[in-house]
C-alpha cells in the first residue's frame, strides 16, 4: 500500500467512514509504516484535543441568533426604503434647481440686453449733448459797474 493510500485510509478513519472490513488492513499496515503511524498519533492528538475543547451548543443561541438575523433584515430593509426617499427627494431637489437656474439665467440674459441697450442710448445722448453744446454761438459776458451788479450776456452771432 503506498503513502497516500494509507493517509486517505486514515482520515476516512478518523472521519468515521472507513468501513469496518478495512480497519484490520489499516492497521497492518500501521504495523509495518513508522511514517503512517506518526501521522496517525499527529491526527488522533489532534481529535483529542478538539473533543477537550468542543464546549456544548447552547439551547437558545439559534434562536438568538434567528433573531438577531430578523432585527437586522428589517433594519435594512427600512434602511433601504429611507434611501429611496432620499433618492427621490434628491433628485426631486436637482430637478428644481436646474429649472431655477435655467430660468435665472434666461433672465440674466433679458437683462444683459437690456443694459446694452440702454447703454447705447445714454453715448447717443451724450453725442447729441456734444453736438448742441458745439453748436451754439459764443457769448460774451461783460460787467458794468460793480455798484449795480449788472451783467448783460450778447450773443456775438
Amino acid at each position: 500500500m503506498n503513502r497516500n493510500e494509507l493517509e486517505t485510509m486514515i482520515e476516512l478513519y478518523f472521519d468515521g467512514e472507513l468501513e469496518k472490513g478495512k480497519e484490520p488492513i489499516l492497521f497492518t499496515s500501521l504495523a509495518q509504516d513508522i511514517e503512517g503511524r506518526e501521522y496517525f498519533k499527529k491526527l488522533n492528538a489532534l481529535k483529542s484535543s478538539l473533543t477537550d475543547t468542543m464546549e456544548e451548543f447552547p439551547g437558545k443561541l439559534d434562536e438568538k441568533i434567528l433573531r438577531a438575523v430578523g432585527q437586522l433584515n428589517e433594519r435594512q430593509a427600512i434602511t433601504f426604503i429611507n434611501r429611496k426617499v432620499f433618492n427621490a427627494v434628491t433628485y426631486a431637489f436637482t430637478a428644481i434647481l436646474l429649472i431655477l437656474t435655467i430660468f435665472f439665467y434666461s433672465r440674466s440674459e433679458d437683462y444683459k440686453t437690456q443694459f446694452a441697450d440702454l447703454t447705447r442710448e445714454v453715448k447717443q445722448q451724450n453725442e447729441k449733448l456734444e453736438l448742441l453744446m458745439n453748436a451754439l454761438p459764443t457769448v460774451e459776458v461783460t460787467g458794468a459797474y460793480l455798484r449795480t451788479k449788472q451783467i448783460i450776456v450778447k450773443s456775438t452771432m
